[in-house]
């Protein structure tokens, strides 16, 4: 859990920077989502705004807020029936001594709204607290005047999101954490992958590693994709088993106290890069090394971006997989038909963290940019990954209308010859400092001399 004096800080600063001199705020966690079938439930994820302003992750439960009385914290604890299934719930002292808040129970939330009946109401968090009040225990809001007011949230949810930014000391220890238990995991990869292994297998192996070295949870759905499944950017493992020749690419991440890890590292199913696999990694390992050193304090992330996409089409010239010169290219975005996504995103209590884009930044719908996750300038404390790729995607290489637009622009006859290559990425975890950034994830190695060092262990067992 987080430190409470921490917690409390950032509430404190919230309700500053909300400026409100009436009204009332709730701030949800969520719901629990039955199994269908089952008596059980979903793994229950806190909204990040709750759990980044009450420090704690209970479900059902709600932070709530008004000028005049400042915060109050409302948890639902186990009824009779619940502690029969599912035990006696959380330790009270253990909640509070973490969220720096008495605890009240949620029954108590009710005439909390009813003793601000016709106050304006902003809703942030879970907005299943108006759609589903029941399972906080309430009555419907309507019962209670309450007056939704979803311009107000709109604005206190941005200025959480702009907050939630930079990173105070009791968030970067829960992202070093989650770094190392993620280092442990990969290394476990890394060393054990052979021919014959399958994904899923792989995928037990190293989220069992990242439990053994203090995680929580995966941070998301752990990505596994051998051959030309490393070209499905988001892909689960399968019982596919690892084939001579193959990459195999590998995104996962540890999560700790809610706080999130996000790696990536590809290598060969043999012990040594081959022929074209050598020279795209060491080309996506070039630009990755030289778009981390670049993000420093004023940098806008979209430029960061740009510049590794110029970096990868002058790359691919080089090897003769595309033509021309790398910034027209990029104007173009050829580069995008092998590497669509963007070079990284905000991360902390979610994945893809809140408050990537500047207030009145609007996302492009550019192929080279669609898929950017951040538009910022960068500024100390921020967390940033940095993840480059290159791809062998057929739904893109395949797609007649690009095939036509870029024909000039691409070898198609060397690009067709790669089918199956699937992809590589290499991604690591970047904290922005006054100077040199810092990679949280910089102990678990990714150039090819390291990787090929640790893939002969796998063979010389």
């Amino acid at each position: 859990m987080d430190s409470s004096a921490a917690v409390a800080e950032r509430r404190s600063r919230i309700a500053r920077g909300w400026t409100l001199d009436r009204g009332a705020v709730l701030v949800a966690s969520g719901l629990p989502l039955p199994i269908a079938g089952t008596d059980q439930f979903h793994e229950f994820h806190a909204h990040p705004e709750f759990r980044y302003l009450a420090g704690i992750a209970e479900p059902a439960s709600v932070l709530a807020f008004d000028p005049a009385e400042g915060w109050a914290l409302f948890v639902a604890l186990p009824a009779f029936e619940d502690r029969i299934w599912t035990g006696d719930g959380p330790d009270i002292d253990r909640l509070e001594a973490a969220a720096g808040l008495p605890v009240q129970p949620i029954e108590r939330l009710a005439g909390w709204l009813e003793a601000r009946r016709g106050e304006p109401l902003a809703i942030l968090g879970n907005r299943d607290v108006a759609d589903r009040p029941a399972g906080y225990r309430l009555p419907p809001l309507d019962r209670l005047e309450a007056v939704l007011d979803d311009d107000l949230a709109a604005r206190l949810s941005w200025h959480v999101s702009e907050a939630r930014r930079a990173k105070d000391p009791a968030e970067l220890a829960a992202m070093r954490r989650a770094a190392e238990a993620s280092r442990a995991g990969h290394l476990l990869a890394l060393r054990t992958a052979r021919p014959g292994m399958t994904e899923r297998g792989l995928q037990v192996e190293l989220e069992a590693e990242f439990f053994r070295h203090g995680a929580h949870r995966t941070a998301y759905g752990s990505i596994v994709g051998t051959g030309p499944n490393g070209a499905i950017l988001h892909f689960s493992p399968t019982r596919r088993e690892l084939r001579e020749g193959d990459l195999v690419l590998i995104d996962a991440g540890a999560e700790v106290d809610g706080y999130a890890s996000d790696v990536t590292r590809t290598f060969p199913a043999g012990p040594r890069f081959e022929g074209i696999q050598r020279d795209l990694y060491q080309l996506v390992h070039v630009v990755q090394r030289a778009a981390i050193e670049e993000a420093r304090p004023g940098v806008e992330y979209r430029d960061l971006h740009l510049r590794a996409c110029e970096r990868i089409a002058a790359g691919l010239v080089d090897l003769g997989i595309l033509r021309g010169a790398p910034a027209d290219l990029v104007e173009a975005d050829a580069h995008a038909l092998f590497f669509p996504h963007g070079l990284g995103h905000l991360l902390g209590l979610a994945t893809h963290d809140a408050g990537g884009c500047l207030q009145g930044r609007s996302p492009s719908d550019r192929f080279g940019l669609k898929w950017l996750r951040a538009d910022l300038p960068l500024q100390p404390g921020y967390v940033v990954t940095i993840e480059p790729g290159i791809y062998v995607i057929p739904a893109i290489l395949d797609d007649p209308a690009r095939r036509e637009r870029y024909h000039d622009a691409v070898d198609w006859e060397r690009v067709d010859a790669l089918r199956g290559f699937g992809g590589i990425r290499i991604e690591d975890d970047i904290l922005v400092t006054e100077g040199a950034p810092e990679v949280l994830t910089a102990a678990l190695p990714s150039d090819i001399a390291s990787i090929e060092a640790l893939r002969s262990e796998a063979f010389a067992r």
